[in-house]
């Protein structure tokens, strides 16, 4: 009898904990994202500096930025520390109030491209940025980007009371 009681005991622990807790993907944009296709952001990096004429990439990585005036960006970052910039193609857009270190799959294509001071102003902005730090932007800078056709965004809700 002791034997059977403590599975049980662990199984409704279990199924308890999985009613209180909900984890659900949410999609945009307009191409369905393959998230066993994907690799971490650090392999993406790789594989696109060392062959840049491939440039289509499923990754996944935690969101460390979104675009607070209208949710048309999201920054990620790799473990090289820099930022990357994932822009949505065809301008779809995610919530703003999107939440830091939601764990999200990208589908589209990495290159780099020239920012202009009048663009990294405007990123800035959106970000709700000092003006302090806009005001450092002097020149233009050459950095990777990634615009995505399709994002799936983890959001994690729990049911506990307020």
């Amino acid at each position: 009898m002791k034997r059977f009681i403590l599975p049980l005991a662990t199984a409704c622990l279990f199924f308890t904990s999985c009613t209180t807790s909900k984890i659900a993907y949410k999609h945009y944009g307009p191409v369905a994202v393959d998230s066993t296709q994907a690799i971490t952001i650090d392999a993406m990096l790789l594989k696109f500096k060392a062959q840049p004429t491939n440039d289509v990439f499923t990754f996944s990585a935690p969101l460390v930025g979104v675009c607070q005036s209208a949710g048309c960006w999201v920054n990620v970052q790799p473990s090289n520390g820099d930022l990357i910039r994932v822009r949505f193609k065809d301008h779809f857009l995610i919530p703003p109030a999107t939440e830091i270190n939601s764990v999200a799959y990208f589908h589209g294509r990495a290159y780099y491209d020239t920012l202009s001071v009048e663009l990294q102003k405007h990123f800035l902005e959106d970000a709700k940025a000092p003006q302090s730090e806009i005001d450092k932007i002097v020149a233009p800078k050459i950095e990777l980007n990634f615009v995505a056709d399709g994002v799936w965004v983890k959001k994690s809700s729990s049911k506990s009371k307020k």
